[in-house]
């Protein structure tokens, strides 16, 4: 794990890493289409499958790791301490992002429900109180996004790119 910010760096050829990447979470794809966002239990299935200390994330957690040195991963800003990239528009039906941040990033409604694996980056951070791992919001769910005691990297899924980024619901 890194403790320096990712930062961005010019444009560099295609990487083997990202094609790796993609790789890696293309064979993860029959797991997250099997999941329902909308129930309780979804981190739990997804942990059951994929665990969190487990090779096949500790494999994306190389490849990102390497993505951010070649400046491919994290390549935009979004405030002082939130960079982010896109790494694909539609992986099986996912649009897939990666963010690092430490602090608050956007608000966001996920209409489709949206699958986080959060990466423990620097210090002891949690995301919304959970531990690294994984974190799953329901479809309709609202948020902004908010680390504490350090930095993650996140690797979110969403059901077909399906996010409307906005203030709270008023109640």
């Amino acid at each position: 794990m890194s403790t320096s910010t990712p930062a961005s760096k010019d444009p560099a050829p295609p990487s083997p890493a990202r094609a790796a990447l993609e790789a890696e979470l293309t064979a993860w794809l029959p797991t997250l289409r099997a999941l329902d966002p909308a129930r309780p239990e979804a981190a739990a299935t997804l942990e059951r499958a994929l665990p969190f200390r487990g090779p096949a994330v500790e494999r994306v957690r190389a490849l990102c790791t390497q993505g951010i040195a070649e400046g491919w991963l994290t390549p935009k800003a979004g405030g002082p301490k939130v960079r982010f990239g896109r790494l694909s528009k539609d992986l099986g039906g996912f649009a897939v992002d990666v963010v690092w941040m430490e602090g608050q990033g956007l608000g966001h409604t996920h209409t489709r429900g949206e699958i986080n694996l959060c990466l423990d980056w620097a210090g002891t951070p949690r995301f919304h109180e959970h531990p690294p791992g994984w974190v799953v919001f329901a479809p309709g769910s609202h948020h902004v996004p908010t680390v504490t005691g350090g930095e993650m990297l996140f690797v979110y899924f969403t059901p077909g790119g399906a996010v409307v980024w906005d203030p709270p619901p008023v109640r």
